[in-house]
C-alpha cells in the first residue's frame, strides 16, 4: 500500500472537494468585502463559517466511519488521533472565553441607543459579568462563536487526508497558495490605486470619512488594516517554501533542485506581499515588517548553519530580495511616510486619555464585549466632543486597551491564557520542527504587537484570518527524523524501498 494518503471513501472525497472550496471561497471574501468592515460583509461571513464547520465535521464523521468499513483493516489502522490532550485544553479554554460572553449578555444591566445617547437598565447581578448594552454583546458573541467555529473546521479539514511524515497536508499547501496569491492582487490593486490617486475603495464604493487618497489602501478603508493582513502571510509563506526546500534535493544539481521548483513561486508571492506593507504606508506595519523580516532572516541563517551549508546560498539570495522589496518601497512611498510619521497622533492620544478612565472604573468584568462606544461616549472630552459630537469611536484604537475595558481583568486573562497556550500547543504536542513554529510566532506577533496601538482584531477579516493560521499552526504534522524531508512525490528511494519491503512482509 503506498503511504502518500490515508484512503478515503468516495463521498468523502466529493465531500472533501466541496468544503475546501467553501473555505477557500471565505478565504477570499474575507479582504475582499471591503475588508469585510460592513455589518453585511461580516454576517455573511460568519454565516459561511458556521456552514464551513458544519460541513467539515460531516467530512470528518464520514471519513472516519466509514472509510474503515469501506476500506481494509490494515489499511485504514494508520489513521492518527484528531486532536490530543493539548488540543482539548486549547479548545476548553475558547469555551469559557465563550461563556464568559455569554454571560455578559445574559447578565446585561442595560442596552444603550446611540441616537438618543439613553440606556436601558435591566435586572441584574453586579457580582457577576455583565454588559452595557446587551445587544451589541450579542453581536460580538455571533462574531467569536464563528471564529471559533471557524477555527474547529480549519482544524479538521488540514488534517483529513494527512500522508503520514509529511508536516504539510496539501489542503494546506493550496490554502497557502490562495491566500498569497489574493493578497498579491490586492498590493498590485492597491498600488493602481494610489498611481490614480481615487477616494474609493475598489473604485466601486466612496468612503464618507478619512476619505484621504493614503489613507485606504485595496479592499481596505484603513490602510493599517491592510497592512496587518499583510503582516499575517508573508513570514509563513517564506518559512514555508524554506521548510519544503530541503525536502526536494537530490544529489543532482542539488542546488537547483532544491530552490528553483514549483515552490519559488511562495516566496515570490510572499516577498511582493512585503513590499505591500511599504506601499500601504502603515507607519506601524513598516516597523514591525522591518524587525520580523531581520528575525526570519535569522533564523533562516541560523537553520542554513545547522548542517545545511548548502542552503546559506538561498539565505544571501533572500537577503538581496528584501532589501529590494525594502527600497523599492521606500522609493514608492517614502515621502508619504515621513509625512504621516509628523501627523495624526494627537486624535488617537485624545482617544487614550478617554478610554483609561473606563479601564479604571470597571476593572474586574469590564463594560461587555462590544460595549466600549457607548462608555467612550460618557468618557470623551468635551474638546472631542465639541470637534464631531455626532461621531463616536466603535474601538479604542488599541486592541489590547480595548479588551481590558470590555473584558475586564478576569475576562483578559482567560483570553490571554488561549493565546499563550495557542502559541505554545506545537511545542508541546512536538509537531512541525523548530523553524516553522519560530517563524509562524512571528508571523503571530506582528498582529499581536500591532494590537498594541492599532486595531487588528477590530477587523473581522484579519481576526478571521489570525483564527485559521492558528488552525494551520495546530495542524502541523508530528515530523519524526526518517520522515521529516520525504517528499510527496519525489524523494529517497531507500526510504520508499524499505516502507514497501516493510508491508510486503507485513
Amino acid at each position: 500500500m503506498s503511504l502518500k494518503a490515508i484512503p478515503q471513501h468516495p463521498l468523502a472525497r466529493k465531500l472533501g472537494i466541496a468544503t475546501e472550496g467553501l473555505f477557500l471561497f471565505l478565504v477570499l471574501f474575507g479582504p475582499w468585502a471591503f475588508g469585510t468592515t460592513q455589518e453585511w460583509a461580516i454576517r455573511l461571513l460568519c454565516h459561511g463559517s458556521l456552514l464551513f464547520f458544519a460541513m467539515a465535521l460531516a467530512l470528518y464523521f464520514l471519513d472516519r466511519h466509514f472509510s474503515s468499513r469501506y476500506f481494509s483493516q490494515e489499511q485504514s489502522r494508520h489513521k492518527e488521533r484528531l486532536w490530543g490532550w493539548a488540543d482539548w485544553l486549547f479548545i476548553g479554554l475558547g469555551i469559557l472565553s465563550l461563556l464568559y460572553v455569554a454571560l455578559q449578555w445574559f447578565n446585561a444591566q442595560s442596552d444603550y441607543y446611540a441616537t438618543t445617547y439613553e440606556f436601558i437598565d435591566y435586572p441584574h447581578w453586579e457580582w457577576l459579568p455583565s454588559s452595557f448594552d446587551k445587544r451589541f454583546t450579542l453581536f460580538y458573541l455571533f462574531k467569536y462563536t464563528a471564529l471559533f467555529f471557524t477555527y474547529l473546521g480549519a482544524r479538521i479539514l488540514f488534517q483529513s487526508g494527512r500522508a503520514r511524515g509529511r508536516m504539510f497536508t496539501l489542503r494546506m499547501e493550496r490554502f497557502l497558495w490562495v491566500v498569497l496569491a489574493s493578497t498579491f492582487v490586492m498590493v498590485i490593486v492597491g498600488a493602481f490605486m494610489r498611481l490614480d490617486k481615487t477616494t474609493t475603495l475598489l473604485w466601486m464604493v466612496e468612503r464618507s470619512r478619512w476619505a484621504g487618497i493614503n489613507n485606504s489602501f485595496g479592499p481596505y478603508g484603513y490602510r493599517s488594516s491592510a497592512a496587518q493582513y499583510m503582516n499575517l502571510l508573508w513570514p509563513l509563506g517564506i518559512a514555508f517554501w524554506w521548510s519544503l526546500s530541503s525536502a526536494l534535493e537530490s544529489r543532482v544539481f542539488p542546488r537547483f533542485r532544491a530552490y528553483l521548483n514549483r515552490y519559488l513561486v511562495i516566496v515570490v508571492l510572499s516577498l511582493f506581499v512585503l513590499a505591500g506593507v511599504w506601499i500601504a504606508i502603515s507607519r506601524g506595519g513598516v516597523w514591525i515588517a522591518s524587525i520580523v523580516s531581520v528575525l526570519l532572516l535569522a533564523l533562516i541563517c541560523l537553520d542554513a548553519l545547522r548542517g545545511k551549508h548548502k542552503r546559506i546560498y538561498s539565505a544571501l539570495i533572500i537577503l538581496l530580495l528584501l532589501a529590494g522589496a525594502a527600497g523599492l518601497g521606500l522609493q514608492v512611498a517614502g515621502q508619504d511616510a515621513r509625512r504621516l510619521l509628523e501627523t495624526e497622533s494627537s486624535g488617537r492620544l485624545e482617544q487614550y486619555e478617554a478610554s483609561w478612565p473606563i479601564y479604571h472604573d470597571y476593572p474586574t468584568y469590564g463594560v461587555g464585549a462590544g460595549a466600549y462606544y457607548c462608555m467612550y461616549d460618557l468618557y470623551r472630552s468635551d474638546t472631542s466632543r465639541a470637534k464631531d459630537p455626532d461621531f463616536t469611536f466603535p474601538f479604542a484604537h488599541s486592541d489590547w486597551l480595548q479588551l481590558f475595558i470590555e473584558f475586564g481583568n478576569v475576562g483578559t486573562a482567560l483570553v490571554v491564557a488561549l493565546l499563550l497556550w495557542g502559541l505554545l500547543l506545537p511545542w508541546v504536542s512536538g509537531r512541525g520542527t523548530w523553524f516553522i513554529r519560530l517563524a509562524m510566532i512571528l508571523a503571530f506577533s506582528t498582529a499581536l504587537l500591532h494590537a498594541i496601538v492599532d486595531l487588528p482584531f477590530y477587523i473581522f477579516s484579519v481576526s478571521w484570518l489570525f483564527v485559521v493560521l492558528m488552525a494551520f499552526y495546530h495542524a502541523l504534522g508530528p515530523v519524526g527524523r526518517k520522515l521529516a524531508d520525504a517528499p510527496e512525490r519525489s524523494g529517497s528511494r531507500k526510504l520508499r524501498r524499505r516502507e514497501v519491503t516493510r508491508h510486503a512482509s507485513s
